[in-house]
């Protein structure tokens, strides 16, 4: 994880008081679905991004929007599936190659060692 830009409490704040401006923008033209899916997508990847964590918002904003493009466009199921499994097997691939470790991880077991108690005449 990167450096947060902002503090997390801010960042808290900040997706909180866009979440409300998105209800009410959804209040005052009543356009409940898909709209909802906007409303909470983008202050969830706003404080992801603000927290340092781009690939998270990144992923947020994906799904979210994705789901939103989805619902307001009536994209066929037929053509949706197919489209959603080679997007999930080339995210799959590319999340195992562009990795920040060098190999595999593994846990090296740690050995602790007693200490000696002092010796009472």
């Amino acid at each position: 994880m990167t450096k947060p830009l902002i503090p997390k409490n801010r960042a808290k704040v900040l997706g909180t008081a866009l979440f409300l401006v998105g209800l009410a923008l959804l209040f005052f033209i009543d356009a409940w679905w898909p709209g909802i899916m906007l409303v909470i997508g983008i202050p969830l990847a706003l404080k992801q991004f603000l927290n340092g964590r781009y690939y998270d918002a990144t992923i947020s904003l994906f799904v979210f929007v994705g789901f939103f493009i989805v619902a307001n466009f009536n994209i066929s199921w037929k053509i949706l599936i197919p489209i959603l499994f080679i997007m999930t097997a080339i995210y799959i691939v590319c999340k195992e190659w562009v990795t920040t470790s060098t190999g595999e991880e593994e846990d090296e077991p740690t050995i602790e060692i007693p200490e000696e108690k002092p010796k009472k005449k």
